[in-house]
């Protein structure tokens, strides 16, 4: 099962909430960086890096994104505060909200309920992304029609109803992305994003699945990289 396809762009007043997306570069002091890789549970796919202060994001073949304000850890547990739900359908931000993810080996259990959906997965610890020379093309999103472009230098270029420029920059098992969104159909999409990206081995194969937000929208697609597993 894929685990989601398609372009969401959800608008999100998280600003008047006190969220938003300038604290997730912020490295922030954390017991250890064994927790820290990517997973996969049968519907869903989680990132996580404990350098970071809201270093968990999480999504699920509903559609349905979570991405969260502050990662705590106590030795094999994440305490995950200020929940963002990011959604076709719901719109959902509640600062107060937490949950924990418990980790035994490769193994990560979470359970919660999130604007009464559920959040109950069992993850196991995947390998590492591709290399950026195995991502180099263009890849189209079958959902909506948009292509991602990478080149040799990590630009990426996606067009669809907005032209994001941009660059994704490896880090460890994953990718740092940043881009400018200009020409979009909707003038509120317009503006600076960051987020995210990494490849998933689904059904034998690989994907490229990508994340941009900023305080107001969100994009995440799943595409073909057109690279067989390994």
């Amino acid at each position: 099962m894929k685990i989601t396809v398609g372009l969401i762009i959800s608008v999100v007043l998280l600003s008047a909430c006190g969220g938003g997306s300038s604290d997730s570069a912020t490295p922030v002091a954390k017991e250890d960086p064994k927790l820290s890789g990517i997973y996969q549970s049968s519907d869903a796919v989680m990132l996580v890096d404990t350098s970071l202060n809201n270093g968990v994001i999480a999504a699920d073949s509903s559609g349905n994104v979570f991405t969260f304000d502050a990662v705590t850890q106590n030795n094999n547990e994440l305490n995950l505060k200020g929940v963002h739900l990011w959604s076709p359908a719901v719109d959902f931000y509640d600062s107060s909200l937490g949950l924990e993810i418990s980790f035994t080996g490769n193994v990560a259990n979470a359970m919660a309920t999130i604007d009464n959906k559920s959040f109950v997965h069992t993850f196991k610890k995947q390998a590492d992304s591709l290399p950026l020379n195995k991502l180099v093309g263009t890849h189209t999103n079958e959902a909506d029609g948009s292509t991602w472009t990478i080149d040799a230098n990590g630009n990426l270029t996606i067009n669809g109803m907005c032209t994001f420029t941009g660059k994704i920059t490896a880090k460890d098992y994953y990718y740092k992305a940043t881009a400018d969104a200009t020409g979009c159909s909707s003038s509120t999409y317009d503006g600076k994003y960051e987020g995210y990206a990494l490849t998933i081995n689904e059904s034998d194969h690989m994907y490229f699945v990508g994340a941009l937000y900023n305080d107001l929208n969100m994009v995440w697609a799943q595409l073909d990289c057109n690279y067989p597993s390994l």
